[in-house]
């Protein structure tokens, strides 16, 4: 089963998405991005 990508609506397949945690109003919510997404955000944590 293919998955869609949080930020840039690309399909991934299964073994090429990572979940992550977003905090918005105080609610948590799990997202799956796609290799590349998922290393721009780090880049982003890490500032």
């Amino acid at each position: 089963m293919q998955e869609k990508c949080f930020y840039c609506v690309n399909e991934i397949e299964e073994k090429q998405h990572h979940y992550v945690t977003f905090l918005s109003s105080n609610t948590e919510r799990d997202e799956i991005l796609c290799d590349e997404c998922y290393r721009e955000w780090l880049q982003g944590v890490k500032g």
